[in-house]
């Protein structure tokens, strides 16, 4: 793991303890998929009694190197896994820790220059064919460029009756890292389309941000929705409102019935919940 970042990681020890501790079974982890700048690999754990199986898209970045969010802005390739149809299952959720926003001087872009693992939701269709599970990943990471990194994970389920404690500790990690649900002073209290449908205003509570730790908002859609990174919010009484530009939507896609996130973070603590347009 030389020159790679660690993001939601143990320390080594802690890792080697765990690794030789009673009851640690087999790993249900696809091989390392690598290129230049980073590597990714699928990790999935047992399924949960309501019949969802959590797993993980673990990302290491190699120093320098960047990788993107859910809406990564005006250039990059936002994390895509879908299953094999033999796999009998779909990826009901890919969710994300808040990002970062950066800019090269030509473009802005929305991500993370560190490791991550993102949490995923897998939920069973039909029967697997066989005891191997596949995913198709597409990501990009970059640097001065941009590479994407496109492989086929495959994970054996005969192993995933009993979760590894580093895979377990791993997702429990990455499950800490996600922004919390909105809370009382914390929370959207308004949000509504303006006339020509091109910016989202929304109106919502935060705690007071800091110097180190500023107010910061960002808003999503479904694939293929783009809005603008960087929009400052200002003060508005006991609330704040930021006005978002959709720099791009399908043609055929109703603004009135996407389903958005406004993701936030303020004095330290992030939030997200989904958008209820007026």
């Amino acid at each position: 793991m030389t020159g790679f970042q660690t993001g939601f990681r143990f320390p080594l020890l802690a890792l080697a303890l765990l690794a030789i501790s009673p009851g640690a079974g087999s790993a249900a982890t696809s091989p390392w998929a690598e290129t230049e700048g980073g590597r990714v690999r699928l990790i999935v754990l047992p399924e949960e009694a309501d019949g969802r199986i959590p797993a993980l898209l673990d990302i290491e970045l190699q120093p320098g190197w960047k990788t993107y969010w859910r809406d990564p802005g005006e250039s990059g390739i936002s994390p895509t896994v879908t299953m094999a149809p033999e796999s009998g299952l779909v990826v009901e959720a890919i969710r994300f820790p808040l990002p970062k926003r950066f800019s090269d001087g030509f473009t802005a872009y929305t991500g993370y220059d560190r490791s991550l693992a993102l949490p995923l939701t897998l939920k069973r269709q039909q029967a697997t064919q066989g005891d191997r599970i596949t995913a198709s990943v597409f990501l990009g990471v970059c640097e001065n460029i941009c590479i994407p990194l496109q492989a086929e994970l495959s994970v054996d389920m005969a192993k995933v009756s009993v979760a590894n404690p580093i895979e377990a500790a791993m997702a429990a990690a990455a499950e800490a890292a996600l922004p919390a649900a909105a809370s009382p002073d914390f929370a959207v209290t308004e949000a509504r389309w303006n006339t020509e449908g091109s910016a989202l205003s929304v109106t919502f509570t935060a705690p007071e941000p800091s110097a180190e730790k500023p107010l910061q908002v960002f808003v999503s859609g479904p694939e293929g929705f783009q809005f603008e990174t960087g929009a400052a919010p200002v003060r508005s009484g006991e609330s704040y409102r930021v006005d978002v530009p959709l720099r791009h939507k399908p043609k055929a896609a109703s603004l009135d019935d996407a389903a958005l996130l406004f993701t936030a973070e303020s004095g330290g603590r992030a939030m997200e919940m989904p958008l209820v347009i007026d």
